[in-house]
């Protein structure tokens, strides 16, 4: 039985896909069952989100219980432990979490550095004079009808063409979904804009012109659409090396990320070397130079602690003619990797074995590859503080979770099958 939290509180899923992308949160509490999506997630993680929003509503609609339908969901590959908090606003400040990933995946959409583009970006916004700035607008006088024109803004030829630069270089994108995402702000004088945020300030601003006319001019005039080309070109110019840790969209207000939010920005003490002097009374003594930091080790992809090894998990799924194989790789502590191992571990001994071809060939791989991948986590020593946030619970051992031993069903019955084979033989 379930347990209902108390009033007001819910019960979350955070759901990562199989690149370690956050795709959002499922919740639910004593009435309902919705679905949070992350606002920086990916194109391709929003339509996973549908996905996932599609099958609790039908779950719910099925008359499975909110809580019924998070404990359902919660076993699918990919979803993480049923974790409480006091109440939705809490999953949703966790979906307005920022990552470094989400960062990188929209400067990858930029034009490569020796693109024509930048070039014509440059020489866009070189030529445009405070007259270009100055928009005019058109319209918003009354017809010999009676109706009143509506008003549009009047662009000038340079603007139009510094605006076509900003997608020429690829700073408007799809990647971006704007709409219900707070416009970044003009920096202070003298300052730039993370490269990140010009792209999503460029994206809001040409796509939102679509929507709503003079878009553009407003951000002509508040300064932000010089500012996202400075910045843009600045990072250009240093050759796409000026990219800070997070982007300025991932404000201090977002409260500490759960296993797998992916705020994974760790930050790793260096260790430098005094200078030695020699010993020795025949030669001068001279400082060794400082040794440079080791490499950072990898940290866990879900709660950031280390030591972590490099694995991957997977689920396999058959139902006669229909296979599924899923899988969840990254570097893993410990406490993650036995919870990840146990999880897929379990649902492939529940739902793989219901083809002959996963019977025999799929589900056995599988179960055998898992079996390989968690030595190397067992290896490690206990993780360190997490600065993502709390751990997966690995919960217990494979063999004591009773889903596990529907696999012996198809296995028992091949195995009747055989002897009564050999009993009937001549």
């Amino acid at each position: 039985m379930i347990a209902v939290p108390p009033g007001g509180s819910v019960r979350y899923v955070t759901v990562t896909a199989p690149d370690g992308e956050v795709v959002g949160f499922l919740w639910a509490d004593a009435t309902d069952v919705g679905w949070t999506d992350r606002r920086a997630g990916s194109v391709a993680a929003h339509r996973a989100g549908q996905e996932w929003a599609r099958k609790a509503r039908e779950a719910h609609e099925r008359g499975l219980a909110p809580f019924g339908v998070l404990n359902l969901l919660s076993h699918e590959p990919g979803a993480g432990p049923v974790t409480e908090a006091p109440g939705k606003e809490t999953v949703e400040e966790l979906a307005r979490i920022v990552t470094p990933d989400d960062d990188r995946r929209l400067l990858a959409q930029l034009a490569p550095l020796d693109d024509d583009a930048w070039r014509e970006l440059a020489e866009a916004f070189d030529a445009l004079t405070d007259e270009d700035r100055d928009v005019k607008w058109g319209g918003g006088h009354k017809l010999p009808s009676g109706a009143t024109h509506v008003a549009f803004p009047l662009y000038s030829k340079p603007l139009q063409r510094a605006v076509s630069a900003l997608s020429g270089v690829g700073a408007v994108t799809p990647e971006h979904r704007w709409m219900g995402v707070p416009m970044p702000k003009p920096p202070p004088e003298g300052q730039m804009l993370a490269p990140a945020d010009a792209v999503r300030a460029a994206t809001a601003i040409v796509r939102g012109e679509r929507f709503c006319d003079g878009h553009i001019a407003e951000s002509v005039q508040d300064g932000l659409f010089d500012a996202v080309a400075a910045s843009l070109r600045a990072w250009h110019a240093s050759g796409g090396n000026a990219v800070p840790a997070t982007g300025t969209a991932a404000t201090a207000t977002a409260p500490t990320a759960t296993p797998s939010t992916e705020t994974t920005a760790v930050t790793t003490p260096t260790e430098t070397t005094a200078a030695t002097p020699s010993t020795a009374t025949d030669r001068p003594t001279s400082p060794r130079p400082q040794q440079s930091p080791p490499p950072p080790g990898p940290v866990c992809r879900f709660c950031g602690g280390s030591p972590a090894a490099d694995v991957t998990f997977r689920a396999h799924q058959a139902l006669l003619v229909y296979m599924r194989t899923r899988k969840m790789a990254g570097p893993m502590c410990l406490t993650c990797g036995l919870a990840v191992y146990r999880t897929l571990t379990t649902y492939t001994l529940w739902q793989g074995w219901w083809s002959p071809f996963s019977l025999f060939v799929f589900a056995p791989l599988t179960l055998v590859r898992n079996v390989l991948a968690v030595r190397h986590v067992r290896k490690l020593a206990a993780p360190g503080p997490g600065p993502s946030g709390p751990r997966f619970d690995p919960g217990v051992p494979v063999r004591r979770r009773p889903l596990a031993y529907v696999g012996l069903v198809p296995v028992l019955w091949v195995l009747v099958m055989i002897v009564s084979g050999l009993a009937g033989g001549p």
